[in-house]
């Protein structure tokens, strides 16, 4: 069996038998009409203790969207991380720490990926 067939096998194989939507990561709120908000964070003090404690749940967040994820890999590729990002207010200082601290995770997953090969 090739490597690709036999991680596709694997990914088949570690699928949860109970999928959960995305709606029940933290960070992810229900609205009254339309799609859900993707980035519903609270916002914070731009004091630097309150903004490193934003980035510590930020990276939080992340980690339990990669679990999300693997819950749920039919949906990798889909672009689950790009609606996220959509809803990411980036001039928002209020709420800056949390995606400093999610991306810098998440990068930090992708270069453990591909340093792992």
């Amino acid at each position: 069996m090739s490597k690709k067939k036999r991680r596709r096998s694997e990914r088949t194989e570690a699928r949860s038998p109970v999928s959960l939507s995305i709606t029940a990561l933290p960070f992810v709120a229900e609205r009254e009409q339309g799609r859900p908000n993707y980035w519903a964070v609270e916002p914070v003090d731009e004091t630097p203790r309150k903004q490193i404690e934003a980035q510590r749940v930020g990276a939080k967040y992340a980690v339990q969207y990669a679990q999300w994820l693997k819950a749920n890999p039919d949906l990798v590729g889909m672009g689950t991380l790009g609606w996220i990002a959509a809803d990411i207010d980036f001039q928002d200082p209020d709420r800056t720490g949390y995606w400093i601290g999610f991306f810098s995770c998440i990068e930090r997953f992708l270069f453990d990926g591909v340093t792992a090969e």
